[in-house]
């Protein structure tokens, strides 16, 4: 009988541990917040081991922009609109998907539109590509969830300067290869 007591008790726990598993993720960049960024990113475990995420958001922000040349000495007051979309499939090889550390295989749009304090266009900018991230989310108790990553970012960036100043090479960050990194937190359940 207390064998029986014992696997009983056993079995509800394991039951109410698999019941407790997070599923679902809001989370923001709060890094991005210091680039004029502000991203809302929704998670969704599928099985235990494959989750996908979708992050969008709006960029914003405005300051006085300067060239990278040394030899050009102008400044103009900027103002940037647009907007990005990262999509991504996120693998769990522990087989707690949305929990503990995962690889993740992401697609990335970003826009930006940036105007003189004349309202004129300066800069059009679009990036599109990829990213191969290995990354660890952890969930706490109470549906607190952090999550930071890293790795190889590939992209395609398109640039459309306008008006009598040339502004195309003011603005950096346009290589094809970067590095993509970053944490996120938010909320599970």
């Amino acid at each position: 009988m207390k064998n029986f007591i014992f696997a009983s008790v056993l079995v509800f726990v394991s039951l109410g541990a698999t019941a407790q598993q997070i599923t679902q993720n809001i989370k923001t960049n709060p890094l991005g917040f210091f680039a004029s960024q502000y991203q809302l990113a929704y998670e969704y475990g599928l099985n235990d081991n494959l989750s996908v995420q979708l992050s969008a958001g709006a960029i914003g922000g405005s300051g006085e922009a300067s060239s990278l040349d040394p030899n050009v000495t102008n400044q103009i007051s900027t103002t940037r609109s647009g907007f990005i979309v990262i999509p991504e499939l996120r693998y769990f090889p522990g087989g707690s998907a949305c929990e503990g550390f995962y690889i993740s295989l992401g697609g990335r749009y970003r826009t930006a539109t940036t105007v003189d304090s004349d309202d004129n266009e300066r800069l059009s900018r679009q990036a599109a590509g990829g990213s191969l991230l290995l990354g660890f989310q952890k969930v706490g108790g109470d549906g607190y969830t952090v999550d930071f990553f890293l790795g190889p970012q590939f992209k395609t960036v398109t640039v459309d300067a306008s008006g009598d100043l040339d502004v195309s090479g003011w603005f950096n960050n346009d290589d094809n290869v970067g590095v993509r990194l970053g944490v996120n937190i938010g909320f599970g359940w």
